[in-house]
């Protein structure tokens, strides 16, 4: 079993940047929070993160009655880690439009989905045209700050009244504000200010990553969908293309909803669609996800996706969390998310669709 590091970051490190009610396809609004690179490169790169159910900001998460056990995930946590694993990239998150009971992540947006943010895949959503513009319209927003720019607020994020309510750790053990706020990210330490010029970012033509967490896969498969149909039904559209041919990478983060089927894609003419494409494929899974009995076809789906690609020949490189014997809680899902980064720097070639733990 490999040896996992586990992340941490400091609190006193620069926040990200919140960006509120930016506009994408049509009309299509997200807020968003940035942090730019730590390491000047060109072409600039970009990573885009969609997150899952409770992730939110902070003081949201702080003020639920059990979101709060897990306040230590917030979008701005979130934001440093990735900041910190992948210091030549922009990193920007992806607020879900609609989070339902402070708990649900709905990605409207991005694919049309029901209160509890299960999916409804379509052939087109014009997803792809949303993030597009949404990261175009970042890019500008970016350009009208100071340097460095002042942290922002939602409107929906005003100061709220003290938690009324008792919130302890997952464990049952009563926690401080500071200790459930905690940190994650990398025990590397990031300049605290970073290197590139705030008026020369450039985001229209960076390179992309994208990466999806639990809820957050939803839109990952929803880009599937898109990408087969631009590529058969619509390949005059040469602005699309140029698009998808900008993103590199893919990560699904321990994917899961609510619905009983289409977690993972399984059809074989979207990803062969996908496997011609130049992207690097990345899977990281835990028993929290495909080896819970009480939700079988997660588990068949993922095999189904990470076997198929590899029969197609795709980039893919798959990597298994945890034990099996180990409790299936939602810090083993969580913890995904804390060192898929590390997990892969120590085994970068990884490609066994197995199901060996790591």
């Amino acid at each position: 079993m490999m040896e996992q590091r586990v992340a941490s970051v400091t609190s006193d490190e620069q926040s990200p940047l919140r960006l509120r009610r930016v506009f994408g396809f049509k009309g299509r609004v997200n807020d968003t929070l940035f942090h730019p690179a730590t390491v000047r490169v060109a072409p600039q790169q970009l990573l885009v993160y969609f997150g899952g159910d409770i992730q939110d900001y902070p003081e949201i998460m702080e003020a639920h009655h059990e979101n709060c056990k897990y306040v230590k995930w917030n979008l701005e946590n979130v934001a440093k880690m990735l900041r910190n694993n992948f210091p030549t990239k922009h990193i920007l998150i992806v607020r879900p439009s609609r989070i339902e009971y402070k708990s649900f992540s709905c990605y409207d947006n991005f694919v049309p989905s029901n209160n509890a943010g299960v999916p409804e895949h379509t052939p087109t959503h014009n997803a792809l045209q949303h993030l597009e513009r949404l990261i175009k319209s970042v890019g500008e927003r970016l350009k009208d700050v100071s340097s460095p720019p002042p942290p922002s607020l939602p409107e929906e994020s005003q100061p709220e009244q003290p938690n009324k309510y008792s919130c302890s750790s997952p464990d049952g053990a009563s926690t401080s504000r500071a200790d459930r706020a905690g940190s994650l990210g990398d025990a590397r330490t990031a300049p605290s200010e970073s290197p590139v010029s705030w008026d020369k970012l450039s985001l229209e033509g960076s390179r992309v990553t994208l990466v999806g967490f639990s809820k957050g896969c939803v839109v990952l498969n929803q880009m599937l969908y898109e990408f087969h149909y631009t590529s058969t039904l619509t390949p005059s559209d040469s602005k699309a293309l140029r698009f998808i041919n900008r993103i590199e990478a893919m990560y699904w983060l321990d994917g899961g909803h609510a619905g009983g089927k289409n977690t993972w894609i399984t059809a074989r003419g979207l990803l062969e669609t996908l496997s011609r494409l130049d992207m690097t494929i990345y899977v990281h899974v835990s028993p929290y996800q495909v080896r819970d009995e009480s939700r079988p076809w997660i588990g068949r789906e993922e095999k189904a996706f990470s076997t198929l690609l590899k029969t197609f020949r795709a980039r893919i490189h798959r990597y298994m969390h945890g034990r099996s014997k180990s409790p299936h809680s939602l810090d083993m899902h969580f913890e995904v998310l804390a060192n898929f980064k590390q997990v892969q720097d120590l085994d970068p070639r990884q490609q066994d669709s197995s199901d060996e733990e790591i």
